[in-house]
């Protein structure tokens, strides 16, 4: 029984098979637990409100300039990848998951704010994690890379390509092509399970350029021009007293977009073989996950956080650590 109130942690009471644990009511003995969320979606959440709840926000962010990361997080066949993805049902829009609308945004945003003095790029990448290997899924040939960790960079992977990227429709294009080369297979729990992590990663980089006067009084190109020209200054010489009179200020955030392999429990799937190690695999990654969000969230404040334990945390590292 899971009783969720507005405002309120959500209270799990599973029922115990031991006689002695947890709280008695009429039905028999339970084990009561307690959790806390920043929202729970009820059966009639649509797609909408799921993103501009939850990925709205954390799109913002990127866009000023902070690492980002969003995920769906579960057992196999619970629907994350249609929460990331959503169906691709032509003219349905309101099927898209949180990948598509997230491109949306941030290419919004870059039309409503570009201008001869702000200037935006935007680069993609698309990897995989297949059996704790990462290989490049917009160059297949390019498997088995390292992630590396530099001051300039933070960490990152070596080798993994960057596409430059000026519309939705060229990061789609992406998306198809490294999707078609994703490790996937049936199970007994999924008949299209994914056997790997995917991250499409979306690095904006923002430059402004801002005129200063003679007073410190910010101005537009067209007034610095008119202010050089009214003071008698030749153009030539205009230009040779620019970098005194401009100052510029740069943003990169970085946001990564994850589709999850999703959990199972051996015993349930099945699975033997290359599956069963796929499967020990991805739930050992998802076990890495779990326990340095749990760090990060210590109340007690834990100075070591487990990032080294799974290629897929150590990824995420400079997102999930702030």
């Amino acid at each position: 029984v899971i009783t969720v109130s507005e405002n309120l942690p959500a209270v799990l009471d599973e029922r115990d098979g031991a006689s002695n644990g947890g709280a008695t009511t009429q039905g028999g003995p339970y084990r009561t637990h307690v959790f806390t969320f920043d929202y729970v979606y009820d059966q009639y959440a649509t797609q909408r409100k799921v993103y501009e709840t939850t990925a709205r926000p954390v799109v913002d962010s990127a866009l000023q300039g902070y690492n980002a990361t969003i995920f769906a997080y579960g057992q196999t066949g619970t629907g994350k990848t249609y929460t990331m993805e959503g169906f691709n049902i032509e003219g349905n829009v309101e099927e898209r998951g949180i990948i598509p609308r997230a491109i949306e945004q941030i290419f919004g945003h870059i039309q409503t704010h570009a201008s001869p003095t702000m200037r935006f790029l935007v680069r993609a990448s698309y990897l995989q994690i297949y059996n704790e290997q990462i290989s490049d899924l917009l160059k297949p040939e390019r498997n088995n890379l390292t992630i590396r960790e530099d001051k300039r960079r933070g960490v990152y992977v070596e080798s993994l390509s960057e596409w430059v990227v000026r519309s939705p429709a060229e990061i789609y294009g992406l998306m198809e092509r490294g999707g078609a080369m994703r490790a996937t297979g049936s199970t007994k729990m999924n008949e299209i399970s994914s056997r790997s992590h995917a991250v499409f990663i979306i690095i904006a980089e923002q430059s402004e350029t801002v005129y200063v006067q003679e007073d410190g009084r910010e101005c537009s190109m067209e007034d610095f021009s008119k202010m050089m020209h009214a003071a008698g200054i030749s153009r030539a010489e205009a230009i040779a007293r620019l970098e005194n009179h401009v100052r510029q200020s740069f943003k990169v955030g970085k946001l990564n977009l994850v589709d999850l392999a999703g959990s199972e429990r051996v015993r349930l799937s099945g699975a033997t073989g290359q599956r069963l190690e796929e499967s020990k695999k991805i739930n050992q990654s998802l076990s890495a996950l779990g326990n340095v969000i749990s760090a990060l969230t210590d109340t007690r404040g834990r100075k070591h956080i487990p990032y080294r334990d799974s290629k897929l945390t150590r990824i995420l590292e400079d997102s999930l650590g702030g």
